[in-house]
């Protein structure tokens, strides 16, 4: 529409150009054609007054225009931030969904191999002074064993305890090569060193106190405190 309307403008000047020409051409005479002509120079130079005024008045709006491209172009910039900002925030709430789905399933896994591992200790049979003594009560009699009474000190190595060590170890394995947290991993420490009687934690380290790398491994699980106190309190007792 805009090339329309200045196509009309340039058409109805150039008319208006020529209209004059041969206007002055049929009512101005040869002698009185140059006096008129110079009459035109005022309006020449308004003319070009207002051109100028025009440039000015296009270099102003042109200005504005530039002006209110760069505040939509900061807004936009801002825009972008605020999705950047929201994006980060998303991608942090999906890893925390990612970590506390791990643990979930990692907590689910670490109950099922404590079932496990209480089986394997129910399962337990001992043999003391001419009797077998089965679970619980076979690890408390381990732990006092006596060999005069044809008790046998229990190591890593013994056939009544593998199947228990070798299930408690491998629910250390699977928390340590588990992905996790450092905090996830001492939780699933915590859910399994509740879930040790006493006698249960002695027996490990009397079975395994040669064992360099198994101690180490009871350390980082956070089981070397709990032997210490249980260690003291039988030695106020005894």
């Amino acid at each position: 529409m805009k090339k329309k309307y200045i196509a009309i403008i340039a058409i109805g000047i150039f008319l208006i150009w020529a209209g004059s020409a041969a206007a002055i051409y049929r009512w101005v005479g040869d002698d009185d054609r140059g006096t008129f002509g110079d009459m035109f120079g005022a309006v020449n130079a308004l003319f070009s007054g207002f051109a100028f005024a025009g440039l000015i008045y296009t270099i102003a709006v042109q200005r504005q225009e530039l002006s209110l491209q760069r505040e939509a172009t900061e807004m936009q910039t801002e825009e972008l931030k605020l999705q950047r900002e929201e994006t980060a925030r998303s991608a942090d709430q999906l890893e925390d969904q990612k970590n506390l789905l791990n643990l979930q399933t990692a907590m689910g896994i670490v109950n099922d191999l404590i079932q496990t591992k209480n089986r394997r200790a129910e399962e337990i049979q001992y043999y003391l002074n001419g009797e077998y003594y089965t679970g619980y009560n076979g690890i408390f009699r381990m732990l006092t064993h006596d060999q005069y009474l044809g008790g046998v000190k229990p190591t890593e190595n013994s056939y009544f305890i593998q199947s228990y060590l070798n299930t408690f170890f491998f629910i250390l394995d699977f928390i340590a090569g588990y992905k996790l947290q450092n905090d996830q991993k001492d939780l699933l420490d915590n859910l399994l060193n509740m879930n040790m009687t006493d006698d249960e934690v002695m027996l490990i380290y009397m079975a395994v106190e040669q064992n360099q790398q198994r101690l180490i491994m009871l350390k980082v699980h956070g089981f070397y405190p709990r032997h210490q106190k249980i260690t003291g309190q039988t030695v106020k007792l005894s």
